[in-house]
């Protein structure tokens, strides 16, 4: 599915990506459009925008079977499973073991040139496990989280399982090739959401 600007506006608005955290990192301040006192913050989205993009520049130069997508939460179960089939993708769903990227004794050992993490805060084992084997990582992230070893910042919502799914979705069609995008035009929104695709 090719999202018409305004499409993807109301997608942003409707999913609540551009609802960010009360409080806000200082090195996230530039993503902020607006503050609404006491409540919460309103990320811009054109910047959300832009940065999806750059990220998927900076993912499509690495092998698919390179990239390693970690999330815990929950409600983007779906989303993640989804993104790591189309674009095959290696995952850590659930909990990351500290080691993983570095203990080849362990079972659910990865050997990633890059990682993906769906928020820094609850995803910091395996950003550590990053640095020491000094690889890059991209992170979704809220205006409240430690960007300090994020080397593409995503800024979004990444509390709600809608929003970091939505993101995914449109980094998945910003990296696609010929073959992902014909399988991901078949795709609505919504299904990439809420369940397990065959495809």
């Amino acid at each position: 599915m090719v999202f018409k600007k305004i499409e993807k506006l109301e997608a942003y608005k409707k999913y609540g990506t551009r609802i960010g955290t009360n409080t806000v990192n200082k090195a996230l301040e530039r993503f902020v459009f607006k503050r609404i006192a006491n409540k919460f913050t309103i990320l811009n989205i054109k910047l959300i925008d832009e940065r999806i993009k750059l990220a998927a520049k900076m993912l499509n130069n690495y092998k698919r079977k390179d990239v390693l997508l970690v999330c815990t939460l929950d409600s983007a179960y779906y989303a993640v499973y989804n993104f790591a089939k189309i674009m095959n993708v290696s995952v850590n769903f659930g909990r990351y073991l500290a080691g993983s990227l570095t203990n080849v004794n362990y079972t659910n050992f990865f050997e990633p040139k890059v990682l993906v993490v769906t928020d820094p805060n609850s995803n910091r084992r395996a950003i550590n496990d990053a640095r020491r084997i000094n690889i890059p990582v991209v992170g979704i992230c809220d205006a409240d989280n430690v960007v300090g070893f994020i080397d593409m910042i995503i800024p979004g919502n990444n509390k709600s399982g809608n929003s970091v799914g939505l993101i995914l979705y449109l980094l998945a069609n910003e990296m696609a090739t010929k073959t992902e995008k014909e399988k991901l035009d078949k795709i609505k929104l919504d299904e990439f959401l809420s369940k397990e695709l065959e495809l």
